[in-house]
Order: structure tokens, then C-alpha cells, then sequence
């Protein structure tokens, strides 16, 4: 390849916008993306949403999300401004209540759950020990997380009230497939990391401005031609080497869609196996629900669960500002419910906030976005995604599903993103 590789970048979600910040200045860079807008599973819903805003889901990041606030950081996103910074609090209406303290890890989250509300002292003291068995548990072979759970003899409460919640919430895996080792590594690099890494991250914009924007923006400044409403047809392989990527010719490729999306992008010669594994993953959905009040329901806490309902978290949107009366609601796992209407996910939703706020008048707007394939699930047997091949073409995969060691997280597609740009210019070398 030559210094300054030609190189298509297809999709712009999160891991293709990564990708291409990676290249920016090293590469010359034409991304493609099939949607009016960048941002892919996290992205701005267009139009009059009759909110301050909406994206096409409530996403929760937290201070771990380094590589996320670097790419941010380079693109000159201020967090003060993107986020509302929160220490790390557990507030569950109907049971488990605590909150990190500011003291260092892991002492920030011991006297956090010594101090917990809603469970008896025997109860705290066992969490503390489940916690501190996962921690040093060293694995030879990957576990459900209710396969450890059993082992751990953990109660039905704890379960229910801290166990499911926290693997729904950061997983979006049901607890009888969803992989013990990547739980153990999303609480290594984050909880127990340090105290800042626990901290969660309301975002106060919405996902557009907050990200798909300014990354944009910077690839323009550097010379990146970006193709919105473009679908890429198969790509071709040239006699010299090239790569035929919509009728134009590049060096390399990096496939940023999702994994449903890539197999009929490989060119004809791809070995089969790489489509038989990407085929293989399974998906699940998200819902969120957003209302907005006359009056504000006033939640205990701006991030307020419940271990029994419909709905797993409520977001107090008024929290960051906006004084509008806006509530969000995610359901993670919502497949689990069926094909049900918009109608009946409000009721849901407001029935369960009612047991918050029983007070609580009738929401003047109301909007519902299921992601249907929100995210590959984190099972113990995903299959590996064969990619030898593909890089000796010069194809480089980029998504969530791919990291080693993460869920399908944001992330994970940022640090997948900037790894296949990595990995490319490495092979230009």
C-alpha cells in the first residue's frame, strides 16, 4: 500500500466512526454510511420527538468508557458539557439501596454496600463475599453467570436484587447464557478499577451533537468524503490487490455494520465459515420508553430501578436539566415480552412508575423505540469470528461483537473501531 492507503470505511455507527478518527490524517478515508444520519445503534432520533431529546435508546455510560472519552476528548467534546458525572448509586425503589463512597477502590464500594438500604446485615456481608469470589476467581473455561450464581448459593433476593439486574443491564444476556468471564472483566476494568471508572455518565445531549457530529467533523477537517443513504453492494477483488468497494477502488476496507450486515459485503471468495460464525450470534432486544409529565415525578434518584416490573430503570431526564417533567424507561431483554403494542409498553411502563410515584398524573407525550437486535448477546458459547482471511485481503472487521472481552457495549465498538484502524495501518506499514 502507499504512505497514504486508500481506505472505505462502511457503516458509521460507533465502530466506524472510531475506525475513521483512527485514520484521520494517515489515511485517505471515504466512509459509507446506508443510513441518513451516523451513529448507528446510538444515534439522535430525527424530527419532532416532543422531548427535549431522543435517541433511538437511553444509553448509561460510565467513567471506564476511557477509550470513548478519548475519541470524544480529540474531537473537542468537553464532558462537563456532553454529561452529567454521577458516583456510582444503587436505588432500587422496591428493595437494594446504596451508594459508592468517596474513597478509593475497592473501599468506595465496601463501605458503599456496608451502608446499603433494604437488605439485612447478612445479606450485605454475603454480597460483599460473592463479590470479592468473582474478583479472584480464576477461570479455565467460561460459565453461565447462573451456573456460578448456584455455586455461590446465592439467595433468590440477591438475585433478584442485585445479580439479574446488573448482567440485564450491562449485558443485555439472560443469566443462563450469559458469559461469567466477560461479567468478571466489565467489573475488573470498571467497579473495582477505581472509584472515577464507577461513576455513571448521563448524556445531557443528545447522541448527534454529543458524538456521530463532532467525529464527523473532524474526519471533514481532515479530507474524508462521508456518503450518507449509500448501500454497498458485494465487494470486489481486483487482479492487483485493490479493492472494488461500490465501483471504487481502494486499498483496504474496514466493515463496520452489523454482523447481519457483513456477509453479503465478503467477497466471493471468502471462505464460509466467516458468514457461518457471524450467522451463529444471537440477538436481543431493548426498549425504551419515554413520558413526559405536567408535573415532574420527582424519583428518589435520577437512576431509579425496580427488581420486580416491566421496566428495569428509570431515568430522571429533569436531572440533567432540562425541566421539561421527562422520564426515560429501559427494558433490557424486552423480547422476553413479546410482540406488544406501543400502547400497552406505555401502560407497562407508567403502572410500574406509579409504584414510585403513586401520585402521578397521566403523561402528556409519549414515545417507545425497540431496538430489536439492540445487541449481540454475551453467551459463554458465541462462536469466534474467523478474520485471518479477511485481513490478508485487507478487510478489517469493526463492531461490539467482535472485542474479546467485553459485552456488546459502546465501548467496545470504539475500542473494535480503533483497533481495525490499527491493525490496517500496521499491514500499510
Amino acid at each position: 500500500m502507499s504512505a497514504a492507503p486508500r481506505v472505505a470505511v462502511i457503516g458509521g455507527g460507533w465502530a466506524g466512526l472510531s475506525a475513521a478518527e483512527a485514520l484521520c490524517g494517515r489515511a485517505q478515508i471515504t466512509l459509507f454510511e446506508a443510513g441518513r444520519q451516523c451513529g448507528g445503534r446510538a444515534r439522535a432520533l430525527g424530527g419532532g420527538s416532543g422531548f427535549a431529546h431522543a435517541d433511538n435508546g437511553q444509553h448509561i455510560l460510565v467513567g471506564a468508557y476511557r477509550q470513548v472519552l478519548d475519541v470524544l476528548a480529540r474531537c473537542g467534546v468537553r464532558e462537563e458539557e456532553a454529561f452529567l458525572r454521577l458516583p456510582l448509586q444503587w436505588h432500587l425503589a422496591d428493595g437494594l439501596q446504596f451508594a459508592a463512597r468517596r474513597l478509593s477502590a475497592p473501599l468506595h464500594l465496601l463501605f458503599g454496600v456496608l451502608g446499603a438500604r433494604g437488605i439485612g446485615w447478612g445479606e450485605k456481608t454475603a454480597l460483599l463475599r460473592q463479590m470479592r469470589a468473582l474478583q479472584s476467581l480464576r477461570l479455565t473455561e467460561d460459565i453461565p453467570v447462573a451456573a456460578w450464581l448456584r455455586r455461590q448459593q446465592v439467595s433468590h433476593r440477591l438475585q433478584q436484587q442485585f445479580w439479574q439486574p446488573l448482567v440485564w443491564g450491562a449485558m443485555n444476556t439472560a443469566l443462563e447464557q450469559a458469559s461469567l468471564q466477560r461479567l468478571q472483566n466489565v467489573l475488573r476494568d470498571g467497579v473495582w478499577a477505581e472509584r472515577a471508572a464507577s461513576d455513571f455518565l448521563l448524556p445531557k445531549q443528545d447522541f448527534g451533537r454529543l458524538f456521530a457530529e463532532p467525529v464527523c467533523r473532524r474526519l471533514q477537517k481532515y479530507g474524508a468524503q462521508i456518503r450518507l443513504e449509500t448501500r454497498v453492494p458485494q465487494i470486489e477483488q481486483t487482479l492487483s490487490g485493490s479493492l472494488l468497494v461500490n465501483g471504487e477502488v481502494f486499498d483496504a476496507a474496514v466493515l463496520a455494520v452489523a454482523p447481519y450486515h457483513v456477509p453479503p459485503l465478503l467477497p466471493e471468495a471468502a471462505p464460509p465459515e466467516i458468514a457461518a460464525a457471524l450467522n451463529a450470534l444471537a440477538y436481543h432486544a431493548i426498549t425504551t420508553v419515554y413520558l413526559r409529565y405536567p408535573v415532574a415525578p420527582e424519583l428518589p434518584a435520577p437512576i431509579t430501578g425496580l427488581a420486580e416490573g416491566t421496566a428495569q430503570w428509570f431515568i430522571d431526564r429533569d436531572a440533567l436539566g432540562f425541566g421539561r417533567g421527562e422520564v426515560s424507561a429501559v427494558i433490557s431483554l424486552s423480547d422476553q415480552y413479546g410482540k406488544l403494542s406501543l400502547e400497552e409498553w406505555i401502560r407497562r411502563v407508567q403502572h410500574d412508575l406509579r409504584r414510585i410515584c403513586p401520585h402521578l398524573s397521566r403523561p402528556v407525550a409519549a414515545q417507545v423505540i425497540t431496538e430489536k437486535r439492540a445487541t449481540a448477546a454475551s453467551r459463554t458459547d458465541n462462536p469466534a469470528i474467523p478474520t485471518a482471511w479477511l485481513r490478508h485481503q485487507h478487510i478489517y472487521l469493526a463492531g461490539d461483537y467482535l472485542h474479546p472481552r467485553y459485552p456488546a457495549t459502546l465501548e467496545a465498538a470504539v475500542q473494535s473501531g480503533r483497533q481495525a484502524a490499527a491493525l490496517l495501518l500496521k499491514d500499510a506499514g
